[in-house]
């Protein structure tokens, strides 16, 4: 019979996801993971797996975390730029509560090409085409409402939020957090003259 686990692995796996999250995938030794989660090398593959796999479960650690809480104030009920500006909000109270200099952690994977595991990397894009299709979404209802011009390309108005989005987090993570509010209150205005 197994020996019960002296460790609480969701707590591991949080550890995990903020030591890959301030040092990228390639620049996180096996013996750094041991050393930040206090556990040996035996229990850290016999819980997690080796690092690559290790990796791939603090992705959805974080797609649960923090992507998934923040993906769903675009899905409550009520249509058009509101469900949008819900988001956004949510997404700056999030920005203002950590660090300035950790940023997003899928996009700074991405961003670093660190990863080359196609199965974690098809993963991550799995988790923005959620994002980019939820922002079709609320298009899509903005122009039902009549908010946003019919005319206009769901698509294209999409992939230019989540750029927005993303831009903006990436100018927090660079620690300028004041200008990323700035931002955010033009992308605003700008969004309530679609």
């Amino acid at each position: 019979m197994a020996r019960p686990l002296a460790f609480d692995p969701n707590e591991k796996l949080h550890q995990a996801m903020m030591l890959f999250w301030r040092r990228g995938y390639e620049a996180t030794s096996l013996q750094d993971l041991v050393d930040e989660l206090g556990i040996n090398r035996f229990s850290l593959y016999n819980t997690f797996g080796d690092k690559q796999t290790l990796f791939a479960r603090v992705v959805d650690v974080y797609e649960q975390r923090v992507f998934g809480p923040l993906l769903k104030t675009l899905e409550p009920p009520g249509e058009g730029l509101t469900r949008l500006e819900t988001y956004l909000d949510t997404l700056a109270k999030g920005l203002r509560q950590q660090p300035a200099v950790n940023g997003c952690f899928l996009q700074n994977t991405v961003l670093a090409g660190e990863v080359r595991d196609t199965q974690v990397l098809n993963h991550i894009r799995d988790v923005f085409q959620r994002l980019q299709a939820a922002l079709a979404e609320v298009v899509d209802g903005a122009k039902a409402q009549g908010e946003i011009d019919e005319s206009e390309s769901t698509q294209e108005l999409a992939d230019y939020l989540l750029m927005q989005v993303q831009g903006l987090i990436a100018l927090h993570g660079l620690g300028a957090p004041e200008r990323a509010e700035n931002a955010l209150r033009q992308l605003k205005q700008q969004i309530r003259k679609w």
